[in-house]
């Protein structure tokens, strides 16, 4: 009886106040903002990728009528290098748009997509594991990172909280109310309890309210991802949960309202911004990434080594792929030029593959490192969740890029054996080139992040529990 007296009196301070229609209302501007501008990141990426396929689709189109009109003796070709039948014209000049499309979520948060690169266009020419996958990008915006929903989620919203409840205790005690409430048979814990319960529900109605409309504003259509959106929001307001609880605790141990601010805001700069800056920073300096600089030096220098050997290189290919050996000697192969640079591909890699697995072991480990420390704060927990439900988690990124280079091998090996037979590309040939489908990895760690989220919750409400037996007498003297 006496709680449901509390949760009247909460609602109706707090709308007394104006708190609700204030907190409303720059959480509705600041999750619409931050939706828009998500948004509009992912039309832009989506733009960027339509806008390279549609060129090699006019590319493609004017080839095949190239090749048709010379076939057909409409069209002469006056110079060899440059007839348009010629397989190595398709394979250095037509290459797939390899492309990383967007998840549905993937507005959501900006993860890795400010660093890498969602589309590129395998050739014949180039290793593919050289490739660069990182895109230039401001630094200011490097710095601060992107306004998203998992920004305001992370960042700002744990703000709203503490400023919803840090003087929950401390405001009745220096009003001289605290006293007459205490007088009632209710213990402070459990009034404590009543009125961050009043609070969280009303501010998780405005979150569930304001990311559901702004959804709904941008044409995202909820209603076909429904339970992704459950879990989205199930995340977020356990995160939101763990901030009352840390409330309570602080307001448990008796201070003045400006003391629980100072350490409120001291806890959220630790949790927020400090341990995930020292994960970072220790995972770059445990496994320091090599230089991208002096792999592609390495490659180049590879590269010069292999030109001045390309005929010996090329005959000793021939005795190790004698399938691949002309058939008529006294006929000149109209690729000479990419027969030797096929035959010293392997030669090429033998070179620069210790830098390039050097790259990717430090990358491993120092992704692996901050997996396994994401336990430390539940900002982490709640940003590798995020992440992973918008697609843009590194995990993404990695596998983007080992698909990108086993097309590369891909379509390199479909030219390769038909310009070793010295064969010509016809128009019918198109329908025969590989594509490339990017498929998302299959990992993800949302019943344990919930878990160790629920885990996080519980603790501090454990140790506000402890807190309050401990200073029960004081808090009641008070």
């Amino acid at each position: 009886m006496f709680t449901t007296t509390i949760f009247q009196y909460e609602w109706r301070q707090l709308w007394r106040d104006r708190w609700i229609i204030a907190v409303l209302g720059l959480f509705l501007l600041l999750t619409a903002y931050a939706v828009f501008n998500g948004t509009e990141k992912v039309a832009t990426r989506t733009a960027a990728i339509a806008k390279a396929k549609d060129e090699l689709a006019r590319a493609e189109a004017k080839q095949k009528s190239d090749i048709d009109s010379v076939a057909a003796g409409l069209k002469a070709v006056k110079e060899t290098w440059r007839d348009p039948r010629l397989l190595s014209m398709v394979g250095s000049r037509l290459g797939r748009v390899a492309a990383m499309e967007p998840q549905p979520f993937a507005f959501v948060s900006t993860g890795q997509s400010d660093l890498f690169a969602h589309y590129t266009r395998p050739v014949l020419y180039g290793e593919a594991s050289a490739l660069g996958f990182s895109e230039l990008s401001n630094p200011v915006q490097l710095l601060f990172g992107s306004f998203d929903l998992a920004f305001v989620c992370i960042y700002l919203l744990p703000l709203l909280v503490l400023a919803f409840s840090y003087n929950i205790l401390s405001a009745e005690r220096e009003s001289g109310t605290l006293r007459l409430t205490l007088a009632q048979p209710v213990s402070v814990f459990r009034w404590l309890l009543a009125k961050l319960s009043v609070r969280f529900l009303l501010l998780a109605a405005i979150v569930v309210f304001s990311v559901v409309l702004s959804f709904l504003v941008f044409g995202f259509p909820v209603h076909q991802h429904v339970s992704t959106l459950l879990l989205l929001l199930g995340f977020v307001l356990a995160y939101m949960l763990f901030w009352f609880l840390v409330a309570l605790l602080v307001n448990l141990l008796g201070q003045s309202s400006g003391s629980n601010a100072v350490a409120l805001v001291s806890i959220w700069i630790a949790l927020v911004l400090i341990v995930p800056a020292v994960i970072s920073q220790m995972a770059n300096t445990l496994y320091p990434v090599p230089s991208r600089i002096h792999l592609l030096h390495q490659y180049r220098l590879a590269e010069a080594e292999a030109e001045k050997n390309a005929n010996q290189i090329l005959k000793d290919y021939y005795r190790a792929h004698p399938e691949l050996a002309p058939k008529d000697s006294t006929q000149a192969n109209s690729y000479q030029f990419w027969l030797e640079y096929f035959a010293s591909v392997d030669v090429l890699k033998a070179a620069v593959q210790p830098v390039i697995d050097r790259h990717d072991q430090a990358l491993r480990a120092q992704q692996q490192w901050v997996e396994q420390l994401r336990f430390a704060s539940p900002s982490i927990l709640l940003q590798t969740s995020l992440n992973q439900l918008a697609g843009t988690a590194p995990a993404n990124y990695t596998a983007f890029r080992e698909q990108v280079i086993r097309f590369a091998d891909r379509w390199r090996g479909y030219f390769m054996p038909r310009m070793f037979a010295n064969e010509r590309m016809q128009s019918a040939d198109f329908d025969q080139l590989p594509a490339f489908v990017y498929e998302p990895p299959h990992v993800r760690t949302f019943a344990t992040d919930a878990l160790a989220l629920i885990v996080f919750c519980a603790a501090v409400l454990g140790l506000g529990l402890w807190q309050y037996q401990k200073r029960a007498a004081a808090l009641l003297t008070s």
